[in-house]
């Protein structure tokens, strides 16, 4: 019941970020500007993440970033979170829950070559964490005896690499406030964990498999002197 309210939330979200992103397109400046090398930092916090855990849902990477902007191009971004999962197999009966940190590196490349407030980004990430989970079962079925014994393992320890790229929009929403969105391919890069077997989830990655897709929704807040302070070239 929960992914139709995330999905209301996010598209909800996207919208507001398309419709600044079309008035401030109306309004471009009359002015080419040249942003200095050091354009200000920015901290940022996935709203969807945050939402999920909020209603309930089985999962939720919850995360914040912070970023360096870099001639308004380049943006090198760490991003940090804690990704949380419980669920039950519906067929087996199996129990997993995980609620462990996740950190992700990357860079972010504005391809917009105007200042107007308005961004769309090529990104790259690596993502790792190192999480602690639980697995049990409160009636497992032995398949050599036949009987009935619940069973349950805590803290196995795992760790898992993967490697993300995508695209990004963000838009200045008021003053130093901005509403961000990116659409993510993940691949899973290592993972190593006990020989009883794989975990059904990582943190930052999502449902244990080779790739998968994933994306943020993100309100984001530019401080800096940089970042108002760009030094005008010419006229058009």
């Amino acid at each position: 019941m929960e992914r139709p309210i995330i999905w209301k939330l996010t598209c909800f979200l996207i919208l507001i970020s398309l419709a600044s992103t079309s008035l401030q397109a109306q309004n471009k400046p009359k002015e080419e500007e040249k942003a200095p090398l050091f354009s200000g930092i920015a901290v940022s916090a996935d709203v969807v993440g945050f939402a999920m855990k909020a209603v309930g849902a089985k999962f939720a990477n919850m995360e914040v970033g912070a970023r360096i902007n870099l001639l308004d191009k380049f943006f090198p971004t760490a991003e940090l979170g804690i990704g949380d999962c419980s669920r039950k197999g519906a067929e087996t009966g199996n129990t997993f829950s995980t609620t462990s940190p996740y950190m992700r590196f990357g860079l972010d490349y504005n391809f917009n070559k105007k200042h107007n407030g308005n961004r769309i980004f090529g990104l790259v990430r690596y993502g790792f964490s190192n999480f602690k989970y639980d697995v049990g079962n409160e009636a497992f079925t032995d398949p050599v005896y036949g009987t009935s014994q619940p069973f349950k393992m805590e803290s196995q320890k795992a760790t898992g690499h993967w490697i993300e790229i995508g695209a990004a929009v963000e838009t200045k929403l008021w003053a130093f406030i901005r509403l961000g969105w990116s659409v993510r391919y993940k691949f899973r890069a290592a993972l190593s964990c006990p020989d009883e077997g794989e975990p059904y989830f990582i943190p930052g990655f999502g449902k244990n498999d080779t790739n998968g897709f994933g994306g943020t929704v993100n309100l984001i807040f530019d401080v800096g002197k940089g970042s108002f302070n760009f030094k005008k070239k010419g006229k058009l």
